[in-house]
């Protein structure tokens, strides 16, 4: 049986990660989009549009397209009611991160009826160098130090500009990048207790340093959204100097004994095609649940409480 597939928010992240996605996979067709601009979620969608009810309307997307799966792509201050409207109507929903702008919406949503139906776009987690780099850790305590760099939106280039609005995005570089870096180092090394944190800018920051210590010992995240290099890289050393390096950016995992290279070039999509393949009864345990999504944003808002602001703050 096809699944009906329909999204809500058709942007650059619906555009550049999940349409490729949906419209490869042969258990779903794309039945429905919903957005406030319906002629820029046609553009968005080029060809896609064709015999699909693009709407302005949330009832209408749901009742009418009738989606058996949705996928949330709106800025993060909307994903409420697209959310919880489409898991009241028995849907299966994939948010985008963080769940919500705001922590007292994010936890609502992780608790809201139908929960079990839902999972978060927290892709990292699940790439296939992460089970290398376990194995390659040195033994007892490490320097950790994961540090993650974009080019933000000189290549981005949003449809809307609401990643500068601190109200719409719940932060800057922390929530948008650190969500992904978080999720990350919770899943290699366990839950952490903040330490410290300062930002470049108060409000939407571009740059990040954050402490914290892990039970596997002290780390550091580095975060810059205005960068020229993209990257995102891992690495822990102990203190006899041995080090593991896991690097997202080139696909591998560098340690005393050789390297691992990765497979997948596209890490990025792993927790949409693990949502869309358990959905279809295709795979199981490739979903992020809300949950462990709040855990990640619990994290970001005890970081963000303490931050300090530093103007000449640099990596």
């Amino acid at each position: 049986m096809t699944l009906r597939y329909g999204v809500v928010g058709c942007g650059r992240v619906f555009q550049r990660y999940h349409l490729p996605v949906v419209t490869d996979h042969e258990d779903y067709t794309l039945v429905a989009a919903c957005d406030t601009d319906a002629d820029s979620a046609r553009s968005v969608l080029g060809a896609a549009a064709d015999g699909i009810l693009v709407t302005t309307s949330l009832e209408e997307f749901l009742t009418v397209g009738r989606p058996d799966v949705v996928a949330v792509c709106t800025p993060n201050d909307a994903h409420t009611e697209p959310v919880l409207a489409a898991l009241a109507a028995g849907a299966h929903v994939l948010c985008e991160k963080p769940l919500a702008a705001d922590l007292a919406e994010a936890r609502r949503l992780a608790r809201a009826a139908g929960a079990d139906r839902l999972a978060v776009n927290l892709p990292y987690r699940f790439h296939e160098l992460v089970p290398a780099f376990l194995k390659a850790l040195p033994e007892g305590p490490c320097e950790i130090t994961l540090t993650f760099t974009t080019a933000g939106q000189r290549l981005w280039r949003p449809v809307t500009n609401w990643y500068g609005d601190a109200a719409r995005a719940g932060g800057g570089a922390l929530v948008d990048l650190g969500a992904h870096a978080l999720d990350l180092l919770i899943t290699v090394f366990g839950r952490p207790r903040p330490v410290s944190c300062r930002v470049d800018a108060a409000g939407v920051e571009e740059r990040v340093v954050a402490d914290l210590e892990f039970p596997a010992g002290h780390a550091k995240l580095r975060i810059d959204r205005r960068s020229r290099v993209m990257g995102l890289t891992l690495e822990a050393t102990a203190a006899s100097g041995e080090s593991t390096v896991l690097d997202l950016r080139r696909g591998e995992v560098r340690s005393a004994a050789g390297t691992v290279t990765a497979e997948d070039r596209r890490p990025e999509l792993a927790a949409i095609r693990g949502f869309l393949d358990t959905v279809a009864g295709r795979a199981r345990g490739r979903t992020v649940a809300p949950a462990q999504a709040l855990e990640v944003q619990e994290l970001i808002a005890a970081l963000y409480a303490d931050a300090e602001c530093d103007q000449e703050l640099t990596l």
